[in-house]
């Protein structure tokens, strides 16, 4: 199985890339192959819901989306990781929910049904509650692809970089996700 890892953080080697990392070690343990892409290297336009893509078509936007089309179709399952940003996914992240949408036919099926997918999100505020629509968000993309979530890695508290690493338990809960994609 080959996992891609996708961070929606713009921060390197931040909590939201630290718990992506994690999750993508345990798949590498179990002998999955792994992938992982930032959003922010990647010169991506946003959606013009011009629907061109429903027509069979693919997107016609000239951007560098097309590359990371390419590594989610190839990939068996998929880590979406996104920091909370005003209670919700980052732009990065956002954008490239939005423009995944030339994922789907035109009767609005995926061309990611069955995959499987695993959510990671990393929040500032010691409030728990505060990653509830950030959650949601991600979730429903991959309910709504039809994708198979497996995980969901939450850590709240994390507001420097580095943070999540302090957390032996949030650390083994990310490696075991990783080990449930085989």
């Amino acid at each position: 199985m080959h996992v891609l890892g996708i961070v929606g953080s713009p921060r390197v080697n931040g909590n939201t890339d630290i718990l992506v990392d994690e999750i993508l070690s345990g798949v590498r343990s179990s002998g999955g192959t792994i992938g992982k892409i930032y959003i922010s290297d990647f010169d991506i336009k946003p959606c013009v819901s011009c629907m061109t893509c429903k027509a069979g078509n693919k997107c016609p936007i000239e951007d560098q989306m097309g590359d990371i089309y390419e590594r989610v179709l190839k990939a068996d399952g998929i880590v979406l990781g996104s920091p909370v940003y005003w209670n919700c996914v980052s732009a990065q992240m956002k954008i490239f929910m939005d423009r995944a949408f030339a994922f789907l036919d035109a009767n609005y099926e995926s061309a990611l049904a069955g995959k499987v997918g695993s959510v990671a999100v990393a929040c500032g505020s010691t409030d728990f509650e505060m990653t509830k629509i950030t959650r949601i968000v991600l979730n429903d993309f991959f309910k709504f692809n039809k994708m198979n979530v497996i995980s969901e890695v939450v850590a709240a508290g994390v507001a420097e970089k580095g943070d999540a690493l302090k957390n032996n338990e949030l650390m083994r809960t990310a490696f075991q996700a990783g080990r449930k994609f085989l």
